[in-house]
């Protein structure tokens, strides 16, 4: 069984330098492959503090949707930890261009000889984690950026990261089982490039996933409340819709979709 587990959930910089919530990443179990993405600020501490433990060790790639701090924080000491030490490389990262070239990546170049593969992320082209397809799908925001769509025997999954999102995004990311949405603001501002909580609903009443969970809160989305706009988002949509807690599993293949999944 596949599983997705949430080990922070803050989103931008105030929530993250304020620890308003854990800024660590996600980590992804899928036809028993594990992916990390976008390790933030305390990813290693938190991973080893799970119960049960989760280990770099096994993981077969991270993935950086975008080189910022929140996203990134933790990437060299997750790929040293991944790599175990170990005197012959191993391990896939997948990042934008910008996380590794010009004159400040933040894939630092000491730890780069311990993977066996980098690879990067680029519009239109998909990409192989053993398994695993994963389709980078382009969004506007300060830097490069890819919203992620990954898809195995156990199910599809999306992350709709940061940034806003192009044109017809709900065609990108149509089908999934599980749709994580990073909902930074409560309200919509033209001038901040992060998805505001009324095109998240959009966007999930338009992509029909089965499930959605919102993650990666800002200040404003903490203060309104992230538990009661799911439930809002829910009744609006029709589709069963989470919020996100430090630490939460949600497992899949989904029993139906009557309810949202429990988490563990």
């Amino acid at each position: 069984m596949g599983w997705v587990k949430f080990l922070g959930t803050a989103g931008a910089r105030f929530a993250m330098l304020r620890q308003l919530r854990y800024s660590a990443g996600t980590w992804l179990c899928l036809d028993e492959i594990e992916i990390l993405i976008d390790p933030g600020p305390g990813t290693l501490l938190r991973a080893r503090r799970a119960r049960p433990p989760l280990m770099p060790e096994r993981l077969a790639a991270i993935v950086l949707s975008h080189r910022h701090l929140d996203h990134a924080g933790d990437v060299n000491v997750m790929v040293e930890a991944m790599c175990g030490g170990r005197a012959r490389p191993r391990g896939a990262l997948l990042a934008p261009d910008d996380a590794l070239h010009g004159d400040d990546p933040v894939v630092l170049r000491y730890v780069r000889p311990m993977l066996a593969h980098i690879d990067i992320l680029r519009e239109a082209q998909p990409q192989t984690i053993a398994s695993i397809r994963l389709q980078p799908v382009r969004h506007h925001h300060a830097v490069i950026t890819f919203g992620l769509v990954f898809e195995g025997n156990e199910g599809r999954i999306g992350f709709v990261v940061d940034g806003r999102c192009r044109a017809e995004a709900e065609v990108h990311y149509s089908g999934c089982d599980v749709l994580v949405l990073n909902v930074v603001r409560h309200a919509w501002n033209p001038d901040v490039d992060h998805l505001a909580f009324p095109e998240a609903v959009e966007l999930i009443r338009a992509a029909r996933p089965r499930c959605a969970v919102l993650t990666h809160f800002g200040t404003t989305m903490l203060r309104a409340g992230p538990r009661r706009l799911a439930e809002q988002a829910s009744e609006a949509t029709g589709i069963p819709v989470v919020a996100a807690t430090d630490g939460l599993t949600l497992d899949f293949p989904l029993e139906g979709a009557a309810a949202p999944p429990e988490g563990r």
